[in-house]
This record gives structure tokens, C-alpha cells and sequence, in this order.
């Protein structure tokens, strides 16, 4: 404890009780902030519905706007290996962001 000459000043029978109560007044205040100023936390006791919508599909950016092109293909499984994908990471022709340096040796990760 490199603090421990704290106990010199103040007493343990004032300090301890001192410092613990200040962090459970601490998390008194945060929890009630949060209950009290968020939209989730009502429904959520009341034992509501999560807000998601379905059926909706984030709009892919142009290929203008991107830097890269990026394409996931899975491999077959075999006897030693589990079925994994390849993720190619190809630099589209605007892009002039960084030079392009000598290639790297692809290395598949599995699924598990």
C-alpha cells in the first residue's frame, strides 16, 4: 500500500467507513442518473420490448466513397482443418490514401 501513512493522519474506524461510503454514494447517483435519464430503462423494468427493426439492411457505401474493396469467401473443411473463410482486401483505383507495399502471406482464421 503505498498510501499507508494516510492511517497516520486519519483514523481507520473514520477513514474506511469515509471512503467506502463515498463510493456507495457515488453508485447511488450513477444508477439513478441512468434510471432517470434514459428512454430503455422504464420499458426495460417494465419488463418491455426491445425498439429493433427488423427487416432493415444497412445502405453499402458507393464504391467512390470507399477505399477498399473487401470480399469474404468460405473454405471446405477438411480432416485437419475446420471450415474457415479467406478475406481478400483489395485497394480500389481512387484510392491513393497510402502506398501499396509488398504483400503480406495470407493466413486463413477459423471459425472457432
Amino acid at each position: 500500500m503505498n498510501q499507508s501513512r494516510i492511517w497516520c493522519v486519519v483514523h481507520p474506524h473514520i477513514g474506511l467507513p469515509l471512503f467506502l461510503g463515498s463510493v456507495a454514494v457515488t453508485s447511488f447517483i450513477v444508477h439513478a442518473s441512468v434510471m432517470s435519464h434514459t428512454d430503455w430503462m422504464s420499458n426495460y423494468w417494465e419488463g418491455g420490448a426491445k425498439k429493433v427493426a427488423l427487416n432493415t439492411v444497412p445502405a453499402a457505401p458507393s464504391k467512390a466513397d470507399t477505399a477498399f474493396t473487401v470480399s469474404i469467401a468460405p473454405v471446405a473443411a477438411t480432416a485437419t482443418a475446420p471450415a474457415s473463410f479467406v478475406v481478400t482486401v483489395t485497394p480500389n483505383a481512387a484510392s491513393h490514401a497510402a502506398p501499396v507495399l509488398a504483400a503480406a502471406p495470407v493466413r486463413t482464421a477459423s471459425t472457432n
